[in-house]
């Protein structure tokens, strides 16, 4: 479960506080598979960031799991994220000069565990469709097979939790509709996903929808039955 209690965050530009996110309180439960969206500029990438532990609230309590992640040290957080929670983002941010079953694998390295090994990775490339694509290296790649590369690196340490950004932003309709049905596929293992969205129509496919304004959330907008 991810719990925002009172999350505000604050950026000073031009000599003035902009809230972000403005005193959000939120719950996601295990298992739901949420949209969020918005206009540009209404807090959406950073509420999810600081859903993830990338970003520090400047008040507030982040709760993952029934831990309040800022107290935890350095070490402890990454350690949190990389067991977790899986991350896609509307850029695939691949590194060039690894393979793809390479760049799967890396998260994995830093977790310290044994779920970087070459059949998992290699059965995640195959669920995300494209198994053929292990030795290749990202500028082989189009861009909607480097987004289902950059998805089952989020997968390799079996996170409970996905948190998506614009994870389709700048793809091709029918290459959407691919990613869109692997996510409800990956949902429907039991992963709880978060996905900012700037399509109504994408957002319409989770089981609920959260509108957010000028960084507060004024209402859950739809709620499936």
């Amino acid at each position: 479960m991810i719990e925002l209690k009172n999350i505000t965050k604050t950026y000073r530009s031009g000599g003035v506080d902009i809230n972000a996110v403005d005193n959000v309180s939120l719950t996601i439960s295990d298992g739901e598979f949420i949209a969020v969206v918005g206009h540009s500029g209404s807090g959406k990438t950073t509420m999810v960031s600081l859903m993830g532990g990338l970003t520090r609230p400047t008040t507030g309590n982040v709760l993952v799991g029934g831990v309040d992640i800022w107290s935890l040290d350095n070490k402890q957080l990454a350690l949190l994220r990389s067991e977790k929670i899986g991350f896609c983002f509307q850029f695939s941010s691949l590194i060039p000069t690894l393979t793809c079953l390479d760049n799967v694998r890396l998260p994995a390295s830093f977790a310290g565990g044994q779920k970087g090994g070459v059949d998992h990775a290699l059965s995640l490339l195959e669920t995300v469709g494209v198994p053929d694509k292990a030795k290749a290296y990202p500028s082989e790649l189009s861009g909607g097979q480097q987004r289902r590369v950059a998805i089952a690196r989020a997968l390799i340490n079996e996170p409970g939790i996905i948190l998506a950004d614009e994870p389709t932003g700048d793809l091709d309709e029918y290459t959407e509709a691919d990613i869109m049905n692997l996510f409800e596929q990956i949902h429907a293992r039991g992963v709880t996903i978060v996905m900012v969205t700037h399509s109504r129509n994408l957002a319409a496919r989770a089981l609920r929808t959260l509108v957010m304004e000028n960084g507060t959330l004024p209402e859950f907008a739809k709620t499936s039955s």
